[in-house]
């Protein structure tokens, strides 16, 4: 059995489905169709009741009661034809229920040996073609319950866009999918002097936006005319399959490879007078971002640039990021190229090496999954990261091995993962975490005193964010202080407050975040040790701020606020009272009859607030509608732009090729 097999009994079954669909149109129609036959009918026998009683009136002529004779048979005839109408309509109904029912049993049929075979097959069947199965049964977006859609408990949020809440429906953010996308942001935010000709094109997009239309085309037609010959490029291929097959082609793109698509997206949308530039990757579903606001496209200039600035700085962004993407294809088409010439030379020692390298990397797997499974079983929140939901500063890195990263505090991004080429066992495995901001220099002054873990290695990546790489410091030895049991926790508090005293004088560097789970724990055999995690917002006593979205779930002590400067006290005061409220939950949860961590938890896990809120509308999650759209990936023929868009495709960038 092959996935090929897979794919016809998906098929098969997609065509059930719609034949399903089809017959319970025709039945609802037959359902509609009927009560007015019922009315007809009715109408017939109300005249029928009337022409009677006109026959029943003396000294009619015989002339008048021939008329109302035919009349009479008339009528008689057609509700004769009317229920018989009506009969054909309930056999016909029957039928098709009938039909309903044997395209049902059969459809259990298949989804059972679909089910089988997925199971053989494991995970060599694409997670993209299970959502291209769900996608292809879905009506139209304007008649698609987006709602249902998005909090579909089973299949997942058909797009992943931050649509109710994060929990919910979130993905890797765009400077972590891809480094162009990285490389756009910083663009963005820069003060990087932007030329002429996009100033130019930008005051002419303003003016379109600001115009006035009958219909969307004559937007569409204007914004095409202004920005193809702005973000045309040399490297150009005609699409004649994909998304040609279905009609919705873009008009012009780089490579045709429907059977492998590619996984980004620039997307611009010119939404009546607002503009916004988006980024869409495919992790295991479409996933998309905004990266700048709706921006106004008014004809204020030059009066004043605030309005057209922004406009011009995208535009900017948008064609250097094509750019960019276009030299990412020349390398990854010659890569390619390469790749194919030693295949066909030796296509049997290839075949030969895979297997070698297949069996050496299942043995390995099976040996490492036993030990982590042992070493992250005190760590609930810890999950296997998929390779297509890694970011790229570690899937695209040779020096680490993909298929061992552990996602550890999710939606923070912090990772464990195996060294590439190492085989010694944990010395060959680090912790990863990526953030915006980090103090280096906290971490670093604390780990010489042997209070952090070591940092390994540092790296800016594009759009402001920053790779730290540390010693993983391994369970069970090492335990996070809300993991220890009250006996134990008497004990360890007294160290960890000495701990931070000492970090304290010697360094005049604050914490910030001093709470149970940032304090990772080691008992010898007459101590404990202490190692302080997470530096993203320490810094020097008196000079370091706090973020904004501190987390209310949490008990900060006074002074703490949004740009307020940490103190050494606040680091004692907010271990002492998260320490206290661990204590009190615990004796709540024992008064209920029931263990601590059980019940349900509370919103934000982090320090950070969580600003999940759920959508009680109705309103739709899928993105508004789009005037023009840049694009760089074709998801095997899906596509959400409305009649009339106008598509830029680019394909994957090279490097280790991502699994979207």
């Amino acid at each position: 059995m092959t996935e090929n097999e897979l794919k016809k009994l998906s098929s098969r079954r997609r065509e059930i489905e719609r034949d399903i669909k089809k017959l319970l149109e025709d039945v609802a129609k037959i359902d509609r169709t009927i009560p007015g036959i019922d009315n007809e009918i009715s109408q017939v026998v109300s005249e029928l009741n009337l022409t009677a009683v006109e026959l029943r009136i003396p000294g009619l002529s015989t002339d008048v009661k021939a008329q109302l004779r035919t009349k009479e048979q008339q009528l008689r005839t057609e509700k004769a034809e009317l229920r018989t109408e009506k009969a054909q309509l309930r056999t016909k109904e029957q039928q098709l229920r009938t039909k309903e029912e044997q395209l049902r049993r059969e459809q259990e049929q298949l989804q059972t040996q679909e089910a089988q075979l997925r199971a053989a097959l494991g995970q060599t069947v694409s997670s993209s073609y299970v959502y291209l199965d769900r996608a292809l049964l879905m009506d139209p977006p304007s008649k698609t319950n987006m709602k249902r859609e998005q909090l579909d408990p089973v299949a997942g949020p058909l797009i992943q866009n931050w649509r109710p809440t994060q929990d919910k429906s979130s993905g890797l953010l765009p400077e972590l999918a891809h480094p162009t996308f990285g490389e756009v942001v910083e663009l963005l935010d820069s003060d990087t002097e932007v030329d002429q000709a996009v100033i130019d094109v930008a005051s002419q997009l303003c003016c379109i936006g600001a115009d006035l239309y009958q219909n969307e085309a004559q937007l569409t037609k204007r914004v095409r005319g202004l920005l193809l010959p702005f973000l045309e490029d040399k490297v150009v291929t005609t699409v004649e399959s994909g998304f040609a097959g279905n009609k919705v082609s873009p008009d012009w793109a780089l490579g045709d490879s429907p059977e492998n698509p590619t996984n980004l997206f620039l997307i611009a949308e010119v939404i009546g007078p607002h503009a916004r530039l988006s980024a869409v990757a495919w992790l295991n579903r479409v996933t998309i971002f905004p990266l700048t606001p709706l921006l106004n496209l008014l004809p204020a200039h030059p009066v004043t640039d605030r309005l057209l600035m922004p406009v011009a700085r995208m535009l900017a962004a948008l064609r250097a990021g094509l750019r960019k993407l276009t030299q990412d294809h020349a390398t990854a088409a010659v890569r390619t190229a390469a790749e194919h010439e030693v295949a066909q030379a030796g296509p049997a020692k290839a075949e030969d090496a895979k297997a070698e390298e297949a069996e050496v990397e299942e043995a390995a797997a099976e040996t490492e999954d036993a030990e982590t499974a042992e070493e992250l079983a005190d760590l609930l929140e810890a999950k296997p990261v998929s390779e297509e939901k890694l970011p790229w500063p570690i899937a695209m890195d040779a020096r680490y091995r993909i298929a061992t990263a552990y996602s550890l505090a999710a939606p923070n991004h912090t990772y464990r993962v195996g060294l590439a080429g190492d085989d010694s066992g944990r010395e060959g495995v680090v912790a990863v975490k990526l953030c915006r901001s980090y103090s280096l220099a906290a971490h670093q002054r604390w780990a010489d005193l042997g209070l952090a873990p070591k940092i390994l290695r540092s790296m800016p990546l594009p759009g402001g964010w920053l790779l730290v790489e540390m010693e993983w410091l391994s369970a069970p030895q090492w335990r996070p202080l809300s993991k220890l049991s009250k006996e134990e926790l008497d004990e360890a508090q007294c160290a960890v407050q000495q701990a931070l005293e000492r970090a304290h004088t010697a360094t005049g560097m604050v914490h910030g975040d001093v709470r149970p789970p940032n304090c990772l724990m080691r008992r010898d055999e007459a101590s404990w040790e202490v190692r302080f995690v997470d530096f993203e917002w320490a810094g020097p006593e008196g000079e370091a701020t706090y973020p904004a979205c501190l987390n209310p779930d949490i008990p900060w002590p006074e002074g703490v606020g949004y740009r307020k400067q940490l103190q050494r006290e606040h680091d004692i005061k907010l271990l002492a009272a998260t320490l206290a409220a661990r204590g009190a939950a615990a004796a709540s949860a024992a008064s209920t009859g029931t263990t601590a961590g059980r019940g349900r938890r509370t919103r934000g896990r982090g320090a950070v607030r969580s600003l999940n809120t759920t959508s009680s509308s109705g309103r739709s999650a899928a993105p508004p509608g789009i005037a023009v759209v840049f694009a760089r990936h074709r998801i095997a023929g899906i596509s959400w732009r409305q009649h009339g868009a106008i598509s830029w495709t680019r394909p994957a960038a090279p490097g280790r090729r991502l699994v979207w």
